[in-house]
């Protein structure tokens, strides 16, 4: 699967159709370049992708193409495939660029794209600010706390910073449609205002709405060009991972007005949707698989695209398949299995407040490992608890062995004598030890968790029953 979805990646950045019918050539001059071979390339998400290749003749190197590149921002690239410099690539896509291998940005010539010129000045002054501000930081750290000389210091640096947010938004006013100001409109943060509550104490709940409401000001998820920069995949991950709430629902919620938001921009929906759809397909947090199934039910099953191999697509679907009956809140799969005695036992007619089941083999020790941890659990707490525990090797003689040994004294079923079909496919069971926890009307409320951490789930659940 996974080499399958970046094969696909791969195919994706290589059969954009283009618009536009005129060709781009970047002139570089690099002193000190030795290498026979350059590249440049462009950041595509949280990836890097080649763009273009050409001969280096003493550190010239001319990169061109019949057909325009997609714009954003691109890198200076050597065999080695170290990063020498970046640069941007807007509309116009013949330009020049002369610098020397180490040099800093202000050293940077540039003929004939104002694209660049905005950018390296940027990059100049941000270096300047950077350099004043570090210096001042240094002598502050140095001297006692309360003295007048820190207040002048710190008022310095107040002031440094004011000038370079002041210079950003001079700079995005004078021009809007900049790539360099969709750099910025990306990488700004929302100034929340000072919010209170009736009795003069701030109103911490009213920041974080006003923060997640206003995360994505000004970016347009039609403008395919924020995927090739380095800074929207960051504020993506972030905003998923630290800003919005946690929850299944709601995070669908978020998802699907991003993707109504890319309008006709296939690409941007293109990738939205993969960034999603492994993101929540990968989760390690609990519940989180609901979101992967939305996404397949709903943009992937009755749905085809000339980007996604009918195999891939498939193989998501098939996956879902076996996932959506085991979600958190659903119902278990019924299993009726032979015990040790050769008589079939329901887990459904099982009566307990709470069950837990368990799908492990005795000679697997990590399955030991958490058979021990239960048989703790099971034998301290005051719960209503059963343990409907599932082996899954084929040596019966084995597994009867252990049980009387050890003493664990729960339902034991033998998983490869069923009448409820095969518990790898009901269970979305592909290694083990892997545990689920069911409510008494054996919905599942837990699953995949350690054994160690099913006591406090468990206090916490019950507590929660009763508040």
């Amino acid at each position: 699967m996974k080499k399958a979805i970046l094969n696909l990646w791969i195919l994706l950045l290589a059969t954009h159709v283009f618009s536009q019918t005129e060709g781009y050539q970047i002139i570089v001059s690099l002193e000190g370049y030795t290498d026979s071979i350059a590249y440049i390339g462009h950041y595509y998400g949280d990836k890097l992708a080649l763009s273009d290749t050409a001969d280096a003749r003493k550190g010239h190197i001319i990169f061109e193409g019949d057909r325009p590149l997609r714009q954003g921002v691109y890198f200076f690239v050597s065999q080695q495939r170290k990063k020498s410099f970046e640069f941007l690539v807007g509309d116009k896509q013949e330009f020049t660029l002369q610098t020397r291998l180490g040099a800093s940005p202000s050293e940077m010539v540039i003929i004939g794209s104002d694209e660049n010129t905005l950018f390296y000045d940027y990059l100049s002054q941000n270096v300047d600010t950077y350099n004043k501000a570090k210096a001042l930081q240094e002598t502050l750290s140095k001297l006692p706390e309360g003295s007048d000389s820190v207040a002048l210091i710190q008022a310095e640096i107040d002031s440094i910073n004011e000038n370079s947010i002041n210079y950003k938004l001079k700079l995005m006013k004078e021009h809007p449609d900049a790539l360099t100001t969709l750099l910025f409109t990306v990488m700004r943060e929302p100034e929340v205002p000072e919010l209170f509550l009736e009795d003069g104490r701030q109103d911490s709940t009213a920041a974080y709405l006003y923060y997640r409401n206003h995360y994505w000001d000004g970016v347009d998820f039609s403008d395919d060009r924020i995927l090739r920069t380095p800074v929207f995949h960051r504020k993506l991950e972030r905003y998923m991972d630290q800003v919005i709430q946690k929850h299944p629902d709601s995070i669908i919620v978020v998802i699907n007005h991003m993707i109504h938001q890319t309008g006709e921009n296939n690409e941007m929906k293109e990738y939205l949707l993969w960034y999603f759809t492994q993101k929540y397909e990968t989760s390690k947090v609990m519940g989180y698989d609901r979101i992967f199934v939305y996404l397949v039910d709903e943009y992937f099953t009755d749905q085809t695209y000339e980007w996604l191999n009918p195999t891939v697509q498939q193989n998501l679907i098939n996956r879902v398949n076996t996932l959506r009956n085991v979600l958190i809140g659903e119902f278990a799969p019924a299993l009726i299995m032979a015990d040790t005695n050769n008589e079939f036992v329901s887990l459904h007619q099982m009566k307990a407040e709470y069950t837990i089941v368990i799908f492990w083999t005795s000679t697997c020790g990590e399955c030991k490992k958490e058979v021990n941890s239960l048989k703790e659990f099971y034998s301290e707490t005051d719960l209503d608890l059963g343990i409907y525990a599932v082996n899954t090797d084929t040596v019966v003689s084995e597994w009867k062995k252990y049980i009387i040994q050890k003493k664990v004294d729960w339902v034991h079923v033998n998983g490869n004598f069923s009448l409820t079909g095969d518990y790898h496919d009901l269970y979305d069971i592909y290694s083990t030890p892997v545990l689920y926890v069911l409510d008494e009307n054996k919905k599942i409320i837990a699953k995949r968790l350690p054994a160690e951490n099913i006591p406090d789930f468990l206090r916490r659940h019950a507590n929660s029953k009763y508040e």
